[in-house]
């Protein structure tokens, strides 16, 4: 194996409640959803105006926030946060299988 990485074109949607981003409709206008920017922000810093959770795959060749586009997050008022964001994720693989090369069947661990 020349190459032990998978590479995989994937979406992350993530779902969370954070009971400071809640509101109530009425003294906002009946506004029950709203979005909030969230970014790495590269050299600069981060830039996401709300907290997110921290998620690695331990496995990675490059760390998510690299492989993940920043993107907007859905806020309802009562604090759940829905995020969903398209990325590429390539991850390192220990294969295992060979023994019986070309019949066997790779699975990566």
């Amino acid at each position: 194996i020349i190459n032990p990485v998978l590479d995989i074109i994937a979406w992350t949607r993530i779902e969370w409640v954070d009971p400071r981003l809640t509101w109530k409709p009425e003294e906002y206008g009946n506004l029950t959803k709203t979005w909030f920017w969230i970014g790495e922000g590269g050299a600069g810093g981060e830039t996401s105006e709300i907290w997110t959770p921290d998620i690695e795959l331990w496995n990675l060749e490059g760390g998510l926030r690299e492989s993940f586009e920043d993107g907007y997050a859905t806020v309802s008022h009562d604090g759940s946060v829905y995020w969903s964001r398209p990325g590429h994720l390539r991850p390192a693989c220990k294969f295992s299988g060979l023994d019986t090369f070309p019949f066997d069947r790779l699975s990566c661990t």
